[in-house]
């Protein structure tokens, strides 16, 4: 969306037609001829006696190069617009002018921000969006932009936190119109809730109190309210219900919808593999195949006719299976991570399928083997995930897989209450039993031929994961046990 700054008053001479010209242009998206339009105003800025008309020139400039695909050129002309408003504000006398001015000011600072972000320059984006809130104190979508990217880029729940509530008093306070208010209030406030109560689940080292009388409460309260809340506002929200059956560990729960996973990793499609090997540490997709290796050591086998790779992601774990399989499936419910995939590793899959690994196992079938590393964390109840691989993998056919664990701290605490199969965690992923998992595979005709505990696979809040990799192969008819 192309959002034109309007200028409060006629410049004069050849710049305010130029100017004029370029808004036009812009307007009606033909951002070529706005930008020569507007470069040819900024060579009139002498004629100007109008602060607001050159930091609409220079905002709506920005605009336009940005809306070109030229990001490196609008940050330019956006940092020129702020530093033009640094140097000229005082000189402004007319209170409402002034105002305009800063309104102008804190656009060009918000949308800097949008700019630094798709440039991925986190903590400079976090920074324009601060000081647009600075300029303008009702510009909530600052506040919110500032709460994601301290949340999902630079890892600062607890600043995270604050800024979000700010958001959230600025849309529900009833003295002042937010700027720019949104267009559908209840899904915006929904995601506001959503956040924060990410954010106080992810916070690390910090005390919840309740705010009408400062007593501390447990923080999985208060995320779990916040979840709610961000429910009844819109009942769609599924990334909400999805936390809030993890954080009251609702056992109920059995699987993360489709959806939930397939936003999940379409907001993080372009960071994903770098926020997941880089600052998780993950190194499970290489531990399953020196594990496979170890399962299938003397046996002689060279390569598997068909091969799906499970929730491929970007190919991390197809990679490490690619000389052993003659044709490479990979499966994702995320259009932008397959994309991501081919545009990182160009021609490792021979095919590609956007939808549910249980459906495509079947179109598939028969299959000689199923990779999947960290994908299955998505399931809880694992029978309707080996009732499809069993119907899908022929004969003797192979399974290699990870899964998570339970914490350490947590493993007490379910064995106490007896035979667990399933947790979900606060993270909002399944942790599973490894008594459960052999019981569920062996009922559909699959033995464990090899075990490997994994422990720091990943880490989460800086605390490593524990996890599980099976590698199991279909059992041949005469040798299966009835259940």
């Amino acid at each position: 969306m192309v959002v034109l700054c309007v200028i409060g008053k006629a410049a004069g001479g050849n710049f305010d037609f130029f100017l004029n010209q370029g808004d036009e242009s812009l307007a009606s998206n033909d951002f070529i001829t706005a930008i020569q339009h507007y470069k040819e105003a900024t060579a009139q800025i002498q004629e100007v006696d109008s602060i607001i008309s050159v930091l609409s020139l220079y905002t709506n400039l920005a605009t336009a190069l940005s809306a070109s695909g030229d990001e490196f050129e609008a940050v330019k002309y956006y940092r020129d617009a702020i530093l033009y408003h640094s140097e000229h504000i005082e000189h402004i006398v007319d209170d409402s002018e002034r105002r305009e001015a800063s309104n102008i000011a804190a656009q060009a600072a918000f949308f800097l921000g949008m700019t630094h972000e798709e440039l991925k320059n986190y903590r400079k984006a976090a920074d324009s969006y601060a000081y647009a809130a600075s300029l303008d104190e009702y510009h909530w979508a600052s506040y919110a932009n500032l709460g994601a990217i301290l949340q999902d880029h630079l890892k600062e729940s607890a600043e995270a936190l604050a800024v979000y509530n700010k958001a959230l008093d600025i849309l529900t306070q009833r003295t002042t119109e937010p700027t720019d208010p949104p267009e559908y209030p209840e899904l915006v406030l929904s995601q506001l809730h959503y956040r924060i109560g990410l954010a106080i689940t992810y916070a690390e080292k910090q005390k919840c109190v309740r705010q009408d009388n400062q007593d501390e409460v447990p923080c999985k309260e208060m995320a779990a309210n916040s979840f709610k809340l961000a429910i009844e506002l819109d009942p769609n929200n599924e990334e909400a219900r999805h936390m809030l059956a993890s954080v009251t560990a609702d056992a109920t729960f059995t699987r993360a919808s489709n959806t939930y996973v397939t936003k999940l990793f379409e907001d993080y499609a372009g960071n994903f593999e770098h926020s997941l090997v880089q600052e998780l540490g993950y190194d499970g997709f290489q531990r399953l195949r020196k594990a496979f290796d170890k399962a299938l050591e003397g046996e002689g086998i060279s390569s598997f006719k068909i091969v799906v790779d499970a929730g491929c992601g970007t190919g991390l774990v197809g990679e490490q299976f690619r000389n052993v399989s003659d044709y490479l499936v990979g499966v994702d419910l995320s259009p932008s991570i397959l994309e991501e995939a081919q545009r990182t590793r160009p021609g490792l899959y021979d095919e590609v399928i956007v939808g549910d690994v249980t459906e495509v196992f079947r179109a598939k079938a028969p299959l000689s083997m199923i990779i999947a590393a960290d994908s299955y964390i998505y399931f809880g109840d694992l029978v309707p995930l080996f009732e499809s691989m069993e119907q899908s993998v022929a004969e003797s056919g192979i399974l290699a897989f990870t899964l998570e664990d339970a914490p350490d701290d947590m493993q007490e605490q379910l064995s106490s209450i007896g035979a667990w199969r399933w947790q979900l965690q606060p993270s909002g992923r399944f942790a599973h039993n490894k008594d459960y998992i052999q019981q569920v595979g062996s009922s559909h005709s699959f033995e464990t031929i090899y075990y490997e505990s994994m422990r720091g696979f990943r880490h989460e809040v800086g605390v490593p994961v524990n996890g599980h990799i099976f590698i199991m192969r279909k059992m041949p008819s005469n040798k299966r046990n009835e259940f």
